[in-house]
């Protein structure tokens, strides 16, 4: 049976070589009021601290060095010097180490079921590494019967997942398809929506897409399947799109860019407008005339300027001129 809180020790000071009781709950306490616990693992009582295996325990020990005895100790080996004089221990028990005496102090358990880990044994899909100290516990990744079968351990096929699949995994054109993503019940609904449209109309579209024949980007679509949304773009100087007809108002002020263009009506009637006849040419030419008189020239832009010769005077009749006395 344990030890309880209340049960008593008989204890003979070394001072006065009187007895003493001693409460299991007052040792704990003494115990933890000291410089600390340094669990430090398992030994073996049956054989010295020099022949602990896989490290040698080197004495004396650190104060407050708590170990758990590993296996039942009929005799305690010589070499463990216990301050309360004990001579065996059970499995389970446990041994500090105080260093105002020098020797071990044994806690015993009352039973040999409890103890430190001495194996960790995982099920699949969880593994470990085999240590019976510091195990390390990890699990496999899932994969295909397909998979488990071409990898040949046995194992089966359950395991953790890689990672939740996101839509551009999903994509019919260009998802990523990836065998690691597994997919979400909102990824598999949506596919589910497109399946029972078809149940409900069978031939129906299953999903919109554009060749881009043109090249020219100037339709959207998306999602490609399920509730689809087309957009057109809005044309600009970089982009095809939709345009508007300009009314009278854009065409009077000038209005500029894509709800600003004209119809085939609009471009007939500024050019109904336009004068039916064009001046080819301008020449000086005629019946008595001042040949030189005037100055034509015409520039690239077939603008044409006329000034007279300041040289020339040419006054067709002086008898129409005012009389210079009147």
């Amino acid at each position: 049976m344990a030890l309880q809180g209340n049960d008593l020790f008989v204890v003979q000071s070394q001072t006065d070589s009187k007895l003493y009781k001693l409460k299991v709950s007052d040792l704990i306490v003494e115990v933890e009021g000291g410089a600390g616990i340094n669990f430090k693992g398992s030994v073996d009582l049956n054989n010295a601290p020099s022949a602990q295996t896989p490290d040698a325990i080197t004495l004396p020990g650190q104060n407050g060095d708590l170990y758990v005895v590993e296996s039942d100790a009929g005799i305690i080996e010589a070499g463990w010097s216990m301050v309360n004089g004990e001579t065996a221990a059970q499995e389970g028990d446990r041994i500090i180490y105080d260093a105002d005496s020098n020797g071990w102090i044994l806690v015993t358990v009352g039973s040999n079921t409890t103890g430190t880990v001495t194996g960790v044994t995982a099920t699949l899909p969880l593994k470990s590494d085999g240590d019976a100290v510091d195990p390390v516990i990890s699990i496999r990744q899932a994969r295909t019967t397909t998979g488990a079968t071409a990898d040949g351990d046995g194992e089966g096929t359950a395991g953790a997942v890689a990672r939740l699949a996101e839509a551009d995994d999903v994509k019919h054109t260009d998802g990523t398809g990836s065998s690691t993503a597994v997919v979400t019940a909102d990824l598999l609904k949506a596919t589910n929506d497109i399946v029972n449209g078809l149940a409900l109309s069978p031939g129906g579209v299953t999903t919109v897409t554009t060749t881009d024949a043109n090249g020219n980007s100037a339709l959207s679509i998306s999602p490609t399947a399920g509730n689809v949304v087309i957009e057109l773009k809005t044309a600009s100087d970089s982009e095809y799109g939709v345009v508007q007809i300009a009314d009278a108002s854009a065409i009077t002020n000038g209005t500029a860019g894509p709800s600003a263009v004209v119809d085939a009506s609009q471009l007939k009637d500024a050019i109904d407008n336009l004068p039916q006849t064009a001046l080819n040419s301008l020449t000086e030419g005629g019946t008595d005339i001042v040949a030189g008189a005037l100055d034509i020239q015409t520039d690239a832009d077939y603008d044409v300027t006329i000034g007279v010769n300041k040289e020339t005077f040419a006054p067709y009749d002086f008898s129409t001129l005012p009389d210079i006395s009147a």
